[in-house]
């Protein structure tokens, strides 16, 4: 009698068990993302996985379509050079743009321009216009959500070569960007640019870009980009993060998550 008991017991245990899962497995949200961008792109992605899975009900799991320092221009040319040459694999040398498309079912996508080139006007069209007509080709059931870079430290040298200063650059890729959306009727925005001057502003003891170059995403950088991302992949507010990188003050990181929502 007790063993029978005993072995009721177990299976009650493990049927609760799996039904619990279960059920807390359809309770949890799961976005698929593929990037098509360069190093701006992987920053983004340093810490999206974690700060998504700190969320009750988020997930996030992604791919990269990622070269370094590669601008719409060169995306929209390797397609036709993949096209031309079906052995070209451009991507990790693994893959072309349409093999990672058509990999997985993407919910979302996301596009951007190079930095040294995102706030000049001239410099996306007519390469995003060519890249979203793939995308929809290829991932006709994905969003496209565009992923607005940000502008560089005030003291980062590239500035000077630029003639302008941090300031005049944000305000050039905020209005690129804003215009790429509009000209494709208003696709949504994932705006770490603007995250990055709120926290700048709020907060200028809290350093954001990688000390030796000045313009990539140290790691507050990268965090404040991923509490963007998930804020605006899955209609939460950044403020329900409860992710703390290692080595990250937790007083910095809930200002980070203050600076991530979007005004």
């Amino acid at each position: 009698m007790k063993n029978r008991f005993v072995r009721f017991a177990t299976v009650f245990a493990f049927v609760s068990m799996f039904v619990a899962n279960s059920l807390f497995a359809d309770d949890v949200k799961t976005v698929k993302i593929l990037t098509i961008g360069n190093s701006f792109a992987e920053n983004a992605c340093t810490y999206l996985k974690q700060i998504a899975e700190s969320v009750p009900g988020c997930k996030i799991e992604f791919a990269k379509a990622n070269i370094g320092g590669c601008p719409l221009e060169k995306h929209a040319k390797l397609i036709k050079d993949c096209e031309a040459d079906p052995t070209l694999k451009p991507y990790r040398k693994k893959y072309s743009l349409k093999e990672l498309l058509q990999k997985d079912k993407w919910d979302v996508v996301t596009i951007q321009q190079v930095s040294h080139k995102s706030f000049k006007p001239e410099t996306y069209h007519p390469y995003a216009d060519e890249l979203v007509a793939f995308i929809k080709k290829n991932a006709p059931d994905s969003e496209i959500l565009i992923y607005e870079t940000w502008a560089y430290a005030p003291d980062c040298k590239r500035l000077k070569g630029f003639g302008i200063d941090r300031d005049q650059m944000h305000q050039g890729l905020v209005k690129c960007y804003s215009d790429l959306s509009k000209h494709f009727g208003g696709l949504r925005m994932l705006k770490a640019g603007e995250a990055f001057t709120r926290s700048l502003k709020t907060n200028p003891e809290i350093d954001l870009w990688n000390l030796k170059d000045r313009f990539h995403a140290n790691r507050n950088g990268c965090y404040l980009i991923g509490c963007v991302w998930v804020s605006e992949m899955f209609g939460v507010s950044p403020e329900k993060v409860s992710y703390l990188p290692k080595r990250m003050d937790a007083e910095v990181a809930a200002k980070l998550r203050k600076a991530a929502v979007c005004k």
